[in-house]
């Protein structure tokens, strides 16, 4: 039984070191990352409404969007992935993006209203 206790013991501790070995890979590759989309993106969206674009696009690939329209300006965020394609970007107003970095295009969407988007990279 002793034996059995302390094969259990060693088992444990070789997958909980594995695990923070493994952890540690992940998070220097994390840090070691740019985003091929780093920079900041200007541009308009058309369509149902109109207004202007800015995405900020951080180095590990999250992005902050600033929508401009009416005068007012709204911030939500999300990201971008390695192909270009925007992932999460909802806004608290019901505002979506949906497209790519790649092609600097998209359409947009807010409850049945919808249109299109360009950005250039200053």
């Amino acid at each position: 039984m002793k034996r059995l206790t302390f094969l259990l013991i060693i088992a444990f501790c070789f997958t909980s070191c594995q695990r923070i070995i493994e952890q540690n890979q992940f998070n220097t590759e994390l840090n070691n990352y740019t985003s091929p989309y780093q920079g900041t993106w200007y541009g308009a969206y058309n369509g149902a409404e109109n207004g202007q674009l800015q995405i900020m696009v951080y180095k590990a690939g999250n992005i902050e969007v600033k929508r401009i329209f009416n005068s007012t300006t709204e911030t939500f965020y999300g990201q971008v992935y390695d192909n270009g394609v925007l992932n999460d970007t909802y806004s608290n107003s019901g505002f979506f993006l949906s497209g790519s970095l790649n092609t600097k295009s998209g359409v947009w969407k807010q409850g049945s209203l919808n249109g299109s988007w360009t950005v250039t990279k200053q």
